[in-house]
């Protein structure tokens, strides 16, 4: 592969790892939906807001990129689900704790503490080779509960500008777009 076809290569990466993410994410939450913790206001986004923002665009990015440079690496990566689950595995358990680094804001702690541990048992599962699908890897939020469109619609502005967050498709990534 030409050095100048990676960049469409990494787009079109990065286009369906997120697609799949922001797809899961609409699915709503579980039965073990946590409480949102300190009642969700629809002030504008805070320093801390956008600190969260940025830390956790950084590390979708950082996944994103993990997963472009192996599907460079090995164009064929996707086409063999062993060798794929290999790879995955130590990319997911990086994208874990990127995430349990970023500090949330108090409405959203409780809701960033069940995607993390969703990621992480995702991470294992490919670690342990129990993941049985590419769309499973792509799916890492799928059940995760989900803020509500207060703190959502708060996260997605304090995103806007962050450069992390411009290449990631900012928090709508993980916690799916706010309501219209």
């Amino acid at each position: 592969m030409k050095a100048r076809q990676f960049p469409k290569l990494a787009s079109l990466l990065s286009a369906l790892v997120m697609a799949a993410l922001v797809a899961s994410c609409s699915g709503g939450g579980n039965a073990g939906t946590p409480t949102a913790g300190p009642t969700p206001t629809a002030a504008p986004a805070s320093d801390t807001d956008r600190a969260y923002a940025k830390s956790v665009c950084g590390a979708i990015n950082r996944y994103i990129t993990a997963f472009g440079a192996e599907t460079q690496r090995d164009p064929q990566l996707f086409a063999d689900q062993k060798k794929l689950l290999a790879v995955a595995a130590p990319i997911l358990d990086s994208f874990s704790k990127d995430l349990q680094k970023a500090k949330p804001p108090k409405d959203v702690a409780n809701f960033h503490n069940a995607l993390v541990d969703k990621v992480g048992a995702i991470a294992k599962k490919a670690k342990s080779g129990q993941v049985v699908s590419t769309q499973e890897l792509g799916n890492i939020t799928k059940g995760a509960p989900l803020p509500p469109d207060t703190v959502r619609t708060r996260l997605a502005q304090a995103a806007k500008g962050i450069p992390e967050c411009d290449q990631s498709g900012g928090m709508d990534a993980l916690f799916g777009a706010p309501a219209p």
